[in-house]
């Protein structure tokens, strides 16, 4: 591995400009026409194929080495969320209630960075044999971009045989590149539960079922499903997000709603959690004479790294920020549907560091853009490693 596949200054500062672009325009999912419509003109600018597939927003692109091969792709996330932008910077958010406030305006301009570079590189004496599939992925937010990647059969037309992705990480230190072999983000599942009582006057609750009574209790129970039913050893968290209830303070209503969300670190949790957080609601409710009606539905699997792809990843990272900037990505409990795709091939998504003060998802979010250049040189490295141990 060497560190000869560098972006030039020009082209950085391009990106720069194209992300900031992206910034100022975001879309949230299944909605990113423009957005897609600017990938497109980079692509086209810069002479890299795009496929014709099936897809109402993202692209898809190839570009393919001078000599037959396997074919590995690398993904980008290219939806906003429904923020309002606070961070005061001269190219915030010119949409009224949307902001790019996880960074993916960053990641699309860091594969379409890597996408120019692996063209400059297969176009060159020094060219490779196989192809680098650039997705271009749409509603990652709303948790279906990646079955609609997969829907379209590129994939499996193209016989790809590994993914890699990444997420720019505010809580890392800039320059860092974090990897990290198995579960790197948790599992996302959502559970709505009525519970049904007998309404009825507050002064007199001994004619009534009182379905708060009865949902508060399930909201505190609840955190004893992990405490008591899975390993102190696993990642798992139940929030409840929400609870709706009553019309009127001296009525006690007939139900009450409570919905919240599941998160897992082990795949094997999933099961577990799943099936005892029914038990206890179904028990809990019969117990105060109520009933329930749960619903119950699994979002998204637990990302979970291929070892060697891992391994692959970690010395790529290396040649470009050095051994002494690549550490073990500490996992979160944040979904991603990077992992829907590692249910169907091998998968490797890593974390790189921005430093900076404010998480995903927060109106003050920022990238640090010094780390577009990184990134994109990382993708290419790891792509072109991958398809020499492949060939």
């Amino acid at each position: 591995m060497t560190t000869q596949y560098t972006l030039p200054s020009a082209w950085v500062d391009e990106l720069i400009e194209v992300r900031r672009t992206l910034h100022q325009y975001p879309e949230v999912g299944l909605e990113e026409v423009e957005t897609t419509r600017r990938i497109v003109a980079y692509l086209d600018a810069h002479g890299i194929e795009r496929l014709d597939y099936p897809l109402s927003t993202g692209v898809l692109a190839v570009v393919r080495g001078r000599h037959r091969g396997p074919c590995v792709a690398v993904r980008a996330d290219i939806d906003a969320l429904p923020i309002e932008e606070q961070t005061g910077l001269p190219y915030a958010s010119k949409i009224a209630g949307t902001m790019h406030a996880c960074g993916h305006d960053f990641h699309t301009a860091c594969v379409l960075g890597a996408a120019r570079l692996a063209k400059q590189v297969a176009d060159s004496a020094s060219s490779f044999a196989g192809t680098i599939l650039f997705v271009f992925q749409p509603a990652e937010e709303l948790g279906v971009g990646a079955q609609a990647i997969l829907d379209t059969g590129v994939l499996r037309d193209f016989q790809v045989g590994a993914i890699l992705g990444e997420h720019n990480n505010p809580l890392l230190e800039f320059g860092k590149i974090g990897v990290k072999a198995g579960p790197l983000m948790g599992s996302v599942d959502e559970f709505r539960i009525v519970v049904r009582g007998v309404g009825g006057h507050a002064a007199v609750p001994q004619f009534t079922v009182d379905p708060i009574l009865v949902a508060a209790n399930l909201v505190a129970g609840l955190q004893h499903v992990v405490s008591r039913a899975v390993s102190p050893l696993d990642s798992v968290v139940v929030t409840v997000g929400m609870f709706h209830a009553g019309t009127a303070r001296n009525v006690i209503p007939g139900e009450a709603v409570v919905e919240g969300t599941v998160r897992c670190l082990q795949p094997s949790a999933q099961d577990v959690v799943e099936q005892r957080l029914k038990e206890f609601v179904l028990n809990t409710v019969q117990a105060y004479g109520a009933t329930a009606d749960i619903e119950y539905e699994r979002q998204l699997p637990c990302l979970v790294n291929d070892a060697r792809l891992a391994q692959l990843m970690a010395e790529s990272a290396a040649a470009v920020v050095g051994a002494q900037n690549v550490v073990e990505a500490e996992p979160t409990l944040a979904g991603e549907d990077f992992a829907v795709y590692q249910q169907h091939l091998p998968g490797c998504f890593f974390w790189v560091g921005t430093g900076k003060p404010h998480g995903w998802h927060h109106p003050s979010f920022d990238v640090d853009e010094r780390m577009l250049k990184v990134t994109s040189e990382v993708f290419v490295h790891a792509a072109l490693a991958w398809l020499e141990a492949h060939r």
